[in-house]
């Protein structure tokens, strides 16, 4: 294009001077009542100058627009892609008004939800493997495994690819590749979300706790934010009572609760201090508590709401492992047991106890 116009210039240029050449007697120049005689030859330059640099200067300056335009775009996709995503919607604000957006969107998310056959060698940073893994990992986990992998490979400051692949690690139970992962997220994360990456790294030490018992995880635990699964770890160990003030706070007191009673940290020891909090906890999760501490006469004091245990307690308990008092908060997929990883979105530390139609006045807390 460059070329084009040097070229372009060259020939006009050249006219001018032939131009000029056989018109070198004065014309006369008119505006209103002005009037100046002036040589051909500067008549011709000045139409020249002014009818080939005024346009050079105009598409000049609108490149100019253009490249920053794509600079911004660029920089954008790279702030989203290593999951810095308050310091690229300040960049993305500014195109959302821009209306060839749109369909550069719908066509993108169609392409890719309707074929996966896309040539991901020439991509070097890892984002297309990103996307299909996203739209993988429901009916083939291990395949998304593998798509994130290479994802890494080619670029290990994919923060998105970094924390799926964790959640996949999580799933698999290979709690330490996922904690390698959430390090590395860690050193990157935005100060602002801080303290919820903290809280799965919680989670994924609890749970690493639990399969090897190594007392330099538990130190660590101490020192983080609690998490679902922390908490209900530590909350069964000696000083547990500021955890479960933490967990109230928090408002995750009664999935602490439901995990302790799943994971059989449960104690009669620890029943007084249940109690303490009983306001706080929905009927659903005292039934467990009181049928694995076996006291079965304070189960009729309790006003069960979730319908679908309603009418498992009804039958005797019969089947009450089927039961989903469990949901994702993220994508609304039931369960009948806790996860720190919701299996259906990978969201970590996204469960909470299903909300059922409350006749009392007891506040339910809501579980961030």
């Amino acid at each position: 294009m460059g070329m084009m116009k040097a070229l372009g210039g060259l020939i006009f240029v050249a006219f001018a001077v032939a131009f000029t050449y056989y018109n070198l007697q004065p014309g006369e120049v008119r505006f209103y009542n002005v009037s100046v005689k002036l040589p051909m030859f500067l008549l011709v330059f000045i139409s020249a100058g002014l009818g080939f640099t005024l346009p050079v200067i105009y598409y000049q300056l609108k490149e100019r627009i253009l490249i920053s335009r794509e600079e911004k775009l660029y920089r954008l996709l790279n702030l989203f892609w290593r999951d810095y995503l308050g310091k690229a919607f300040e960049i993305l604000r500014k195109f959302l008004t821009v209306e060839e957006f749109l369909p550069f969107y719908i066509r993108t998310k169609k392409e890719f939800g309707e074929s996966l056959d896309v040539q991901l060698d020439l991509y070097n940073k890892g984002i297309a493997e990103t996307a299909l893994a996203e739209l993988t990992f429901r009916h083939d986990l291990e395949e998304a495994k593998i798509l994130l992998e290479n994802a890494l490979g080619k670029n290990y400051k994919n923060q998105r690819a970094r924390k799926l692949l964790r959640s996949v690690y999580m799933i698999y139970g290979e709690y330490e590749k996922a904690e390698n992962l959430q390090r590395e997220v860690l050193k990157e994360v935005e100060k602002e979300r801080k303290a919820k990456e903290e809280r799965v790294l919680a989670s994924i030490l609890a749970e690493k706790y639990m399969k090897e018992k190594d007392e330099i995880i538990l130190k660590e635990l101490w020192n983080l934010p609690i998490s679902k699964t922390s908490g209900a770890l530590l909350s069964s160990m000696v000083g547990g009572g500021e955890v479960f003030e933490a967990a109230y706070t928090l408002g995750i007191l009664p999935e602490v609760i439901k995990i302790m009673e799943e994971k059989n940290f449960l104690t009669p020891e620890l029943l007084n201090l249940i109690e303490n909090y009983r306001h706080a906890i929905p009927d659903e999760v005292m039934y467990y508590v009181y049928l694995k501490l076996n006291m079965k006469e304070k189960i009729g004091e309790l006003n069960i709401n979730l319908e679908e245990l309603k009418r498992v307690i009804e039958k005797g308990g019969e089947f009450l492992e089927f039961v989903r008092i469990w949901e994702c908060e993220e994508c609304g997929k039931e369960y009948t047991e806790y996860n720190s990883v919701c299996r259906n979105c990978l969201g970590v530390n996204t469960y909470r106890i299903k909300r059922g139609e409350r006749s009392d006045n007891r506040p339910f807390e809501k579980t961030g």
